[in-house]
């Protein structure tokens, strides 16, 4: 989707400099209105001479513009379309900005900066800040949107359909048609129903076969390909289901895959395109591997290392948030303060999970494990809180000290669910060849109703792709994510 994403990007770039406008304005705007207009709370003008017998830390606003804009997901489009909340992540962003200022000059020793300076640039900077947003979403709405064309049978297409109607993209998505499968690999042409997909009232375009046609008879920015079910897909499946080596250990987890060899593939041209091409190579012949261990690569082992340290420092940093939340859950409902739970980690062996009780005590005794929703009636009203803001989440710090999860992995599922997806979801037993974690790509990128084959996605995407960059940036978005109170 590039015309999409260079949308996006172009917005994002904009958004970025006209930020960095505001913290000039903004502040030359709060000296201008000291210098000429009495104020309430204030004893008299501010002398012209203040100006330059005081340090000014335009430098410094600078640098933290972007960066308390960003952890309070003043550049997420997801989360900017819910405008009214706008201003308020305005005032609160700036206001820490504004915090982070006063702390600036108090560890410089500077005391004599007009304080009335700085609450007028918070005021004007976060207005400046909000109305720069609400303008530009306007103006983005109404912006031609891009005209997308989808390629598949209509089983890809109807979940894809369900998330474009479910959200409003910004910049706008505009499906222009939908083109089937039919003709590809020697198969005859025909034009096929867009069966089960009426209900969208979408023009069936016709075959690929005629995609040529197609794309020359109406604009499209981009083509969509859904992918399909493959022979490739259906092997792989195939070989990560089932061990390779047998073993007479009969307690050995269903999930677990013993003496499992890699698996390396010639790829085609659409492979290399959509890929990453490895350095194995068989001669002149390039290989991609498609199943590998990834917790044998040396950077999970570092990982592991960094996992304790972090987690023993978050513990002791967050003990007096969970004391509060304790004697909140103690306070507002009876039971228990912790929730023990029995969840599936690496190798499909099972652990003890740890959480802050969220619902009311005993909330499955009549129904059974019943997965979460995000206006579950069984949440307390101080639960809802901590769910949101993820304090609930923070005992599992200790499930990393004790090597049963990770800060970042593929969110640990409940026995009853993992073994449900393990039948429905293929593919679904690779992602707990590495601990679970706190957080992940999933988490980060979903919402609630994300499909388990999705969420799954971006766990393969995470494993495959794993670098300490990678985690860093994950836990950075968890805490915007956490401020933004969004999320899964």
């Amino acid at each position: 989707m590039r015309n999409y994403t260079l949308r996006h990007q172009a917005f994002l770039l904009g958004l970025v400099l006209a930020d960095l406008v505001c913290v000039g304005g903004a502040y030359g705007a709060a000296f201008a209105l000291r210098l000429t207009l009495p104020l309430p709370f204030t004893a008299d003008l501010l002398p012209a001479e203040r100006l330059v017998e005081v340090s000014h830390p335009l430098l410094f606003l600078l640098a933290t513009q972007g960066l308390v804009l960003y952890f309070f997901s003043l550049y997420d489009l997801h989360v900017l379309q819910l405008r009214g909340r706008v201003m308020p992540r305005a005032l609160a962003a700036t206001g820490l900005q504004l915090l982070l200022t006063t702390a600036w000059y108090f560890f410089r020793g500077e005391v004599f900066f007009p304080r009335s300076v700085l609450v007028l640039f918070w005021l004007f900077n976060a207005l400046m800040i909000g109305l720069l947003r609400l303008g530009l979403l306007r103006r983005l709405g109404r912006a031609h949107p891009v005209q997308i064309l989808l390629v598949g049978a209509p089983g890809e297409m109807r979940p894809f359909l369900e998330v474009l109607r479910t959200v409003r993209p910004l910049p706008a998505l505009r499906v222009a048609g939908l083109v089937g499968l039919s003709g590809l690999d020697g198969l005859p042409a025909r034009h096929e129903d867009a069966a089960g997909l009426e209900e969208f009232d979408l023009p069936w375009l016709g075959d690929a076969t005629e995609l040529e046609r197609i794309v020359q008879d109406r604009p499209v920015d981009d083509i969509i390909l859904l992918a399909s079910t493959t022979w490739k897909d259906t092997l792989v499946e195939r070989l990560l289901s089932v061990p390779t080596r047998q073993t007479d250990n009969a307690s050995v987890s269903p999930y677990h895959n013993t003496g499992r060899p890699r698996v390396l593939v010639v790829p085609s041209v659409y492979d290399i395109l959509v890929g990453r091409l490895t350095s194995v190579r068989l001669h002149d012949v390039p290989l991609v591997e498609a199943i590998k261990e990834p917790h044998h690569s040396p950077a999970f082992l570092l990982k592991a290392a960094l996992d304790r340290c972090i987690a023993a420092l978050l513990l002791v940093i967050s003990l007096p948030v969970l004391g509060l939340a304790a004697a909140g859950i103690a306070v507002t409902s009876p039971g228990p303060i912790v929730y023990r739970q029995r969840r599936v980690g690496r190798g499909g062996a099972e652990f003890t999970l740890y959480k802050l009780r969220t619902m009311v005590d005993g909330a499955e005794e009549h129904t059974g494990p019943v997965l979460a929703s995000s206006s579950d009636p069984r949440v307390t009203r101080l639960g809802r809180f901590l769910r949101e803001s993820r304090v609930d989440e923070l005992p599992q710090l200790w499930n990393v000290l004790n090597g049963s999860m990770s800060l970042v992995g593929p969110r640990p599922e409940r026995p009853e669910f993992a073994h449900k997806f393990l039948h429905s979801v293929p593919g679904y037993a690779e992602r707990l060849q590495v601990k679970p974690g706190l957080t992940g790509l999933a988490q980060i990128n979903g919402e609630y109703h994300t499909s388990p084959e999705y969420k799954l996605k971006y766990d393969l995407a995470y494993m495959y792709n794993y670098s300490v960059w990678l985690d860093l940036r994950i836990l950075s978005d968890t805490v915007k994510i956490v401020l933004s109170r969004r999320g899964v």
